[in-house]
Protein backbone atom coordinates (compact mmCIF):
# COMPACT_ATOMS: atom_id res chain seq x y z
CA UNK A 1 0.00 0.00 0.00
CA UNK A 2 0.91 3.39 -0.78
CA UNK A 3 1.53 6.02 2.59
CA UNK A 4 0.56 9.43 1.82
CA UNK A 5 2.67 11.36 4.17
CA UNK A 6 5.19 13.64 2.19
CA UNK A 7 8.88 12.43 2.63
CA UNK A 8 10.64 15.84 2.87
CA UNK A 9 13.90 15.63 1.14
CA UNK A 10 17.22 16.26 3.29
CA UNK A 11 17.72 19.66 2.33
CA UNK A 12 14.41 20.64 2.42
CA UNK A 13 14.33 19.90 6.21
CA UNK A 14 17.75 21.66 6.88
CA UNK A 15 16.29 24.70 5.67
CA UNK A 16 13.10 24.27 7.19
CA UNK A 17 14.78 23.80 10.39
CA UNK A 18 17.06 26.60 10.13
CA UNK A 19 14.78 29.01 9.60
CA UNK A 20 13.03 27.40 12.82
CA UNK A 21 16.04 27.99 14.45
CA UNK A 22 15.88 31.67 13.48
CA UNK A 23 12.44 32.21 14.45
CA UNK A 24 13.41 30.90 17.64
CA UNK A 25 16.67 32.39 18.20
CA UNK A 26 14.20 35.73 17.23
CA UNK A 27 11.63 34.85 20.20
CA UNK A 28 14.57 34.68 22.67
CA UNK A 29 16.25 38.09 21.40
CA UNK A 30 12.60 40.02 21.67
CA UNK A 31 11.77 38.08 25.41
CA UNK A 32 11.01 40.51 27.68
CA UNK A 33 13.34 38.04 30.27
CA UNK A 34 11.77 37.22 33.34
CA UNK A 35 14.12 35.73 35.72
CA UNK A 36 14.17 33.48 38.26
CA UNK A 37 15.92 33.89 41.64
CA UNK A 38 19.88 33.97 41.30
CA UNK A 39 21.40 30.39 42.28
CA UNK A 40 24.89 29.62 43.76
CA UNK A 41 26.18 27.65 40.50
CA UNK A 42 30.25 27.81 41.40
CA UNK A 43 32.65 26.49 38.17
CA UNK A 44 35.50 24.71 38.17
CA UNK A 45 38.52 25.99 36.67
CA UNK A 46 41.97 24.71 36.13
CA UNK A 47 44.52 26.74 38.25
CA UNK A 48 48.46 26.23 38.43
CA UNK A 49 50.33 26.23 41.78
CA UNK A 50 54.28 26.42 42.16
CA UNK A 51 56.85 26.56 40.20
CA UNK A 52 59.64 25.25 37.96
CA UNK A 53 62.60 26.73 36.08
CA UNK A 54 62.31 25.07 32.34
CA UNK A 55 65.26 27.28 30.80
CA UNK A 56 68.96 27.70 31.90
CA UNK A 57 71.89 29.88 31.91
CA UNK A 58 70.66 33.26 30.17
CA UNK A 59 67.64 32.48 29.28
CA UNK A 60 65.87 31.07 32.46
CA UNK A 61 61.81 30.91 32.76
CA UNK A 62 59.46 29.72 34.67
CA UNK A 63 56.34 27.37 34.53
CA UNK A 64 53.92 26.14 36.69
CA UNK A 65 54.80 22.91 38.82
CA UNK A 66 50.96 21.28 38.40
CA UNK A 67 46.97 22.22 38.01
CA UNK A 68 45.09 21.62 40.45
CA UNK A 69 41.12 22.01 40.29
CA UNK A 70 39.68 24.97 42.47
CA UNK A 71 35.71 26.42 42.47
CA UNK A 72 35.26 30.01 41.37
CA UNK A 73 32.14 31.58 42.89
CA UNK A 74 29.48 32.09 40.19
CA UNK A 75 25.87 32.73 40.01
CA UNK A 76 23.14 31.58 37.46
CA UNK A 77 19.45 32.98 36.29
CA UNK A 78 17.59 31.75 34.13
CA UNK A 79 14.34 33.27 31.92
CA UNK A 80 11.02 31.26 32.90
CA UNK A 81 9.75 32.19 29.88
CA UNK A 82 12.68 31.43 26.88
CA UNK A 83 14.76 29.49 29.30
CA UNK A 84 18.06 31.76 28.82
CA UNK A 85 20.73 31.58 31.21
CA UNK A 86 22.94 34.27 32.14
CA UNK A 87 25.78 33.97 34.93
CA UNK A 88 27.57 36.45 36.57
CA UNK A 89 30.84 36.58 38.69
CA UNK A 90 29.85 39.88 40.57
CA UNK A 91 28.60 40.65 43.48
CA UNK A 92 26.70 43.62 45.36
CA UNK A 93 27.00 44.47 49.05
CA UNK A 94 23.58 44.69 50.77
CA UNK A 95 23.28 44.87 54.24
CA UNK A 96 23.31 41.62 55.48
CA UNK A 97 25.94 40.08 53.15
CA UNK A 98 26.17 39.94 49.36
CA UNK A 99 23.87 39.11 46.74
CA UNK A 100 24.98 38.58 42.83
CA UNK A 101 25.25 41.48 40.56
CA UNK A 102 23.96 40.68 36.74
CA UNK A 103 24.59 44.16 35.68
Amino acid sequence: MFNNKTIMKPQARIIQLQEEIKSLEEQIKNCNHSFAIPIYDPETVREGYGSKQDGTGSDPHWSYAGYHDVQKDRWSRTCLECGKKEYTYKQSQIIAGFKPDFS
